[in-house]
């Protein structure tokens, strides 16, 4: 790297090599049988330039011709991309945690007594198809530029992801648990999971109208990709979020917090740097319903003033190849404040309502301004405090600004969400609720 460093700066005003290095390996099972394996090792090295107030980047993942990747970062200048920003310089930034040592010897048998543990409670339980994904890996990360920055992070990690589906349907409920070391899924929460399940067998159909809803953790990327859209810095730069001039103002219900936390020692993703070497820190963008703070990386915070938060991060909500991306403003390690009820004196609670488990279409409406329609996969009936059983062929729709104003309820638990993220489920009144006809 320190060579490559050297290459790209005698070429250029200041440089960055950013090298990134992923060992996983993943099972999956079906039944208890086993359905696929796989094992990964993804490495690569990603350079940025800076010249002439314009910035050139590159990528490689096999590192064969230094000169010639420097030459193709030196071609991309031509695009004229505008850079005001610096990389930054060398900071104190407190260790990471230690990456458990186990996680890099378990191989599939290991993966496999872990899928086993979870169809073993569960088996003779539920009448359909039991999937269980499991997964392990190690990535090793370093940032070093030419303003004196090397920073690195190794960091470990492990998954098991636990599908119920309906007899005859592809509709599952489904849970993921993380860890950093080797552990098994806990059983209290497949117990949720299975009484979760069984409560939605019972086909319903439901009339339009308006009514409750939870949103469940896996169900809230719906709202959070539109706020984190307009609290962007991209979009604040280009004069297009409705939070345009409303810092300080109330945007939604003062039950609603929203914050990033990359320092969490909770998460396996816990970093205490960017992807551009920018210290992180719990960064708020809702508090209390307030809006606080925009999303910014360097590029983003030179172009509006503002300090840089150590939110430049390659990759988003729907993941891809780490070294060919750029770093963007993202709220790492997203979280959800928890409120002060449980999520069965939530259901208990409501007359009406549906709770929405999972969506499809959480692309649909105008994302930045806030709308949404999504299809309830699954969403299940309530009524008098009590599940009925699941909707057939339901949908949501309405803008996450206005919905947000009617928070009800916000679960005291939060928990791990399979597009990333922490979060409680939310008891939202008077949302659009339509049935197929």
């Amino acid at each position: 790297m320190k060579k490559l460093l050297e290459t790209a700066s005698k070429v250029s005003e200041q440089a960055e090599v950013y090298s990134i290095r992923t060992d996983s390996s993943a099972l999956e099972m079906r039944n208890g049988t086993p359905t696929d394996l796989s094992a990964s090792i993804q490495s690569g090295f990603a350079i940025r330039l800076l010249k002439d107030g314009r910035i050139g980047t590159a990528y490689t993942k096999n590192l064969l011709d230094r000169e010639e990747l420097v030459e193709n970062a030196l071609d991309s200048l031509k695009g004229n991309v505008k850079a005001g920003f610096s990389f930054p310089a060398s900071v104190d930034i407190p260790g990471s945690q230690a990456p458990d040592d186990s996680i890099a010897e378990m191989g599939y048998h290991d993966l496999h007594k872990h899928s086993e543990r979870v169809l073993d409670h569960l088996k003779g339980k539920i009448e359909g198809q039991i999937d269980v994904h499991s997964g392990r890996g190690i990535t090793d990360l370093e940032i070093i530029n030419t303003s004196g920055l090397d920073v690195s992070s190794k960091t470990s990690f492990m998954y098991t992801f636990t599908s119920l589906l309906f007899p005859n349907t592809e509709t599952s409920v489904h849970k993921i648990f993380l860890s950093r070391k080797p552990a098994d899924f806990p059983k209290g929460e497949l117990d949720n999971l299975m009484n979760m399940y069984n409560a939605g067998l019972p086909e319903v159909e439901i009339s339009t109208g308006r009514m409750k809803v939870v949103f469940m953790p896996d169900a809230m990327y719906t709202l959070i990709w539109r706020l984190s859209a307009a609290a962007s810095g991209k979009s604040f730069y280009n004069k297009v979020s409705p939070l345009q001039n409303r810092r300080g103002e109330q945007i939604v219900s003062e039950k609603f917090s929203l914050y990033g936390d990359p320092t969490d020692p909770d998460d396996v993703s816990q970093t205490y740097f960017d992807d551009e070497g920018v210290p992180t820190g719990k960064n708020t963008i809702i508090d209390k319903g307030v809006f606080k703070n925009i999303i910014l990386n360097l590029d983003y915070a030179e172009k509006l003033n503002e300090k840089p938060a150590g939110n430049g991060f390659r990759g988003g909500m729907w993941g891809g190849e780490t070294i060919s991306l750029l770093p963007a403003p993202s709220l790492h390690c997203c979280r959800i404040s928890p409120g002060s009820i449980s999520l069965e004196e939530m259901i208990a609670s409501i007359d009406k309502g549906v709770i929405i488990l999972g969506v499809l279409g959480a692309h649909s409406g105008n994302i930045l301004n806030g709308d949404f329609s999504v299809g309830l996969n699954p969403g299940y009936y309530v009524e008098n405090g009590e599940i009925r059983g699941r909707v057939k062929d339901g949908m949501a729709a309405g803008n996450a600004y206005e919905i947000l104003m009617n928070i009800e309820h916000v679960e005291n638990t939060l928990h791990d969400s399979i597009t990333g993220g922490k979060y409680p489920a939310i008891l939202i009144n008077n949302v659009n609720v339509a049935a197929k006809d």
